[in-house]
């Protein structure tokens, strides 16, 4: 009966995320952030199926199994989703939640190659790494429930649906009045895009550094929503250092770009299968670029222009730490690789969880990404850079990475800033004395 129950409230829940208003509304900035839950078709990565009593199910916003099949007495077999886009196949990301577990030792086939310890939960709150005995290789997990526990959700890595990150996000809005937060476009299925900025409105403009953020434009990279809340935290902290960066920076954050491929479950692309980063050569036509580059260009335009922009991002592979895509060679001048440099290394003294230990170069691309766009209209004015995590280990313990720490490392990338920029002191009153 408990089961049932479980499962009754969380088909309850998916059908009042799919028959929600589609229309976008009056917005107050003070509220929580809301969402436009259109009703979706169906799609093969959101299942739910019952074999030899245990429940599987996918349906939910960021959920996603292509399928199980039962192999033996408390043996599945979990097919990913792999999704097909213009630039190939994608295929690493799975979340799904499993009912009538308790008691039960289960063994789930599983390939996890690219992250060889995926995540649990017992609440769908809380996350933890498994543990060696629970993913003893990367092609299976295995897992012994106590008689209390029924339920567990198991993910690639620590996830982060578009409501659990627009909860997140709004928390912070509403928490302070120097944070505000507005919808800046629509994406391919009408789900809104959002920016969030933060700032000292007291202190003049004229002595700010505007800088850009965004995050998720690759729905399974989930490393780059926790770089993005770190960063939200330590620019809204009531703190010595909070007050100095937004006593002297204009913060502008859009949370996550391709809202649709969070909510689907995807791994990389679209609801379209497009890559969403790579849709900067004009004409721009992608809803979601578009939105970004309907607030670039205004910016750019303004009295503060953007200095800074971070584009936030997850890679696979076992690196030994995160990395910076350093734009290199004939594509830049010297001048701009040393700007690059100066940011990554004030963003190594900031914090003990970056050592430059799996530094990366490359060619700036003539115009796909937002940081060709950049380049071809402000140069050496930008220092656009993408930064990359990973699902492998930390380098001050070689324990296995989480959520908290790329959080950690959000709130570095913010106050290393300081050194950047050469921020003075904080001090209420400055701007009176000038």
């Amino acid at each position: 009966m408990k089961r049932l129950i479980i499962i009754v409230i969380a088909l309850l829940n998916v059908y009042s995320f799919s028959m929600a208003d589609e229309t976008v509304g009056a917005f107050d900035e003070r509220a929580e952030i809301p969402i436009n839950r259109k009703i979706r078709n169906k799609h093969p990565q959101k299942i739910t199926k019952t074999l030899d009593g245990i429940t599987f199910f996918s349906d939910y916003d960021n959920g996603s199994l292509a399928d199980v099949v039962a192999i033996s007495q408390n043996v599945f077999s979990c097919a990913i989703y792999s999704e097909t886009g213009v630039s190939g196949e994608a295929q690493y990301w799975f979340r799904f939640q499993m009912f009538g577990v308790a008691g039960q030792t289960i063994t789930l086939n599983i390939n996890h190659a690219k992250n060889p310890r995926p995540v649990i939960s017992f609440d769908g709150v809380s996350w933890r790494r498994m543990t060696a005995a629970e993913a003893p290789n990367t092609a299976s997990v295995v897992f012994t429930f106590d008689p209390e526990q029924d339920f567990a959700e198991i993910a690639f890595f620590f996830p982060a649906g578009l409501e659990e990150i627009y909860q997140k996000t709004s928390a912070l809005v509403r928490r302070h009045d120097y944070v505000t937060s507005e919808i800046i476009g629509l994406s391919e299925q009408k789900r809104q895009l959002w920016m969030v900025s933060a700032t000292n409105p007291s202190a003049p403009d004229s002595m700010k550094h505007r800088v850009w953020v965004h995050s998720r434009v690759h729905a399974g990279e989930a490393t780059a929503t926790h770089v993005m809340l770190g960063f939200l935290e330590q620019i809204t902290e009531d703190s010595p250092l909070g007050e100095r960066l937004r006593q002297f920076c204009i913060f502008n954050v859009v949370p996550v770009v391709n809202v649709d491929g969070v909510y689907l479950g995807h791994t990389r692309w679209d609801s379209l299968g497009r890559d969403i980063e790579r849709g900067w050569c004009p004409p721009v036509v992608i809803p979601e670029t578009l939105a970004l580059k309907n607030q670039v260009d205004p910016f750019m335009a303004g009295s503060n222009p953007i200095e800074v922009a971070l584009n936030l991002h997850s890679t696979v592979g076992s690196f030994k730490d995160t990395f910076f895509f350093k734009h290199t060679g004939a594509s830049v001048t010297p001048a701009f690789e040393a700007i690059q440099q100066r940011f990554i290394d004030a963003f190594d003294n900031a914090t003990p969880l970056f050592d430059s230990l799996s530094a990366q170069t490359c060619a700036l691309a003539k115009c796909r990404f937002i940081e060709s766009y950049f380049w071809n209209n402000w140069g050496e004015n930008v220092m656009a850079m993408t930064h990359e995590g990973h699902f492998f280990r930390r380098i001050t313990d070689n324990e296995w990475i989480t959520d908290d720490d790329y959080r950690a490392l959000g709130r570095a990338m913010a106050a290393c800033l300081v050194e950047y920029f050469e921020l003075p002191q904080y001090a209420p009153q400055l701007w009176m004395l000038n």
